[in-house]
């Protein structure tokens, strides 16, 4: 997905007297948290975290206090900010509110169920080359053409902040299970993805590919396995994929927690109908369908004895074993770079999803342009998702390729 354009009001602010780093720390960590939960970001982060968890806690803790009160959506060393169009600051007053108090009264509701009232992320970004730090709302709400699905809308926070060989790599986890009031079942079972996205240097336009898995396990043993797996040479489609492409500047990794507090028939649903459109996609890095379906393609397969009262156990040595014997079976030829030399597959990447504009669009609407036509009148005549579209265009953010 192309990063969406978020504005930022730049709003004047007093200079108190500056304390140093340490004096900082104690003050923030002396408050008392509010909306977070530290012993969660120390279970669900861990290493992964940004800082040090308990600090990030508290870094959190005042991102959302700022996202509640006063709508803010920019934070950095040189302040905080509402948003430009104020609206969106706006919708956003109380809206953390809303999700504790989802956390905490749950009566009637699905132990797994997130609040699906507004569509927004957090993103937190530590340059730490450049010594730079900030944190920034994504409105999906506002910015429609970015929000997703109805049945899959959360509040994410993503983290950049880590690299694998020069590679960036992206943490993502629901808010919702940091913040306090989160239940957790017995016997839970999570559901996690890993992703590729090659981004074409010329448009910025994103072709991402995605491993869908489940665990009983604590989200970051698991993905600690996966790693060791990478590591020690393991030709299964998606650790060969990884291994592939760590080191490449125009690919962004990505590993989030997606869904926890599940049964095991409910996370094998999850899982079978997560892989099943990827797949359909062409988008899947999984080797075998998800779910109780894939665990009868074993059995089929005389991989595993039965298809009842199988252990997730079970199925990955399953799993291991089918790759042993099929060793070609699923190489990823979708994340080849050379296509994006080939203007006709370009094309087809950068103007094929329902919502992006059509070759023809692009020319038409640099022509109309050239004539010295207002692009709010472009946009109609187009029929764009809205203005900021036709603006991107322009500047050449995106649609650089099409001639």
């Amino acid at each position: 997905m192309t990063k969406p354009p978020f504005a930022c009001k730049q709003v004047s602010i007093a200079n108190p007297p500056k304390k140093n780093t340490a004096e900082l720390v104690k003050e923030m960590l002396s408050r008392k948290l509010q909306y977070i939960d530290q012993a969660a970001v120390m279970r669900l982060l861990s290493g992964y975290s940004p800082v040090n968890p308990k600090i990030f806690a508290h870094l959190l803790d005042t991102v959302l206090k700022g996202i509640n009160y006063e709508g803010l959506v920019y934070w950095s060393s040189k302040g905080s900010y509402p948003s430009d169009p104020p609206e969106i600051s706006e919708r956003l007053k109380g809206v953390i509110d809303k999700l504790l108090a989802h956390n905490m009264n749950r009566g009637g509701l699905k132990p797994w169920d997130m609040y699906g009232g507004l569509d927004f992320d957090i993103v937190h970004t530590s340059h730490k080359d450049a010594g730079r730090v900030e944190t920034e709302v994504k409105a999906y709400f506002y910015h429609v053409q970015y929000c997703r699905p109805e049945n899959e809308r959360r509040i994410v926070l993503h983290i950049h902040s880590h690299k694998v060989s020069g590679t960036e790599w992206s943490i993502s986890i629901p808010l919702q299970m940091l913040m306090k009031g989160w239940p957790k079942i017995e016997n839970e079972h999570i559901g996690y993805a890993h992703s590729i996205t090659l981004t074409d240097p010329n448009t910025g336009e994103m072709d991402q590919h995605y491993y869908v898995g489940v665990s009983k396990r604590n989200w970051l043993i698991r993905m600690a396995e996966h790693f060791r797996e990478i590591q020690t040479g393991s030709n299964k489609t998606f650790h060969r994929a990884w291994r592939e492409y760590i080191g490449r500047r125009d690919v962004l990794l990505g590993s989030e927690l997606v869904i926890g507090n599940h049964s095991f028939e409910q996370i094998m649903d999850w899982e079978e109908e997560m892989v099943d459109k990827y797949m359909a996609l062409g988008k899947s890095l999984n080797m075998i369908p998800g779910g109780f379906k894939g665990i009868k393609f074993l059995h089929e397969h005389r991989l595993l004895n039965s298809a009842q009262n199988i252990k997730l156990e079970e199925r990955e040595r399953a799993i291991s074993e089918y790759q042993r014997l099929n060793p070609r079976i699923g190489i990823p030829n979708l994340l080849i770079s050379e296509l994006w030399k080939n203007e006709e597959y370009a094309q087809k990447v950068i103007c094929g999803v329902e919502g992006r504009l059509s070759v023809d669009q692009v020319r038409e609407i640099r022509r109309l342009n050239a004539l010295g036509m207002p692009i709010e009148k472009i946009s109609l005549m187009i029929k764009a998702l809205n203005v900021r579209q036709i603006e991107r265009v322009l500047s050449e953010d995106t649609y650089s390729r099409i001639h």
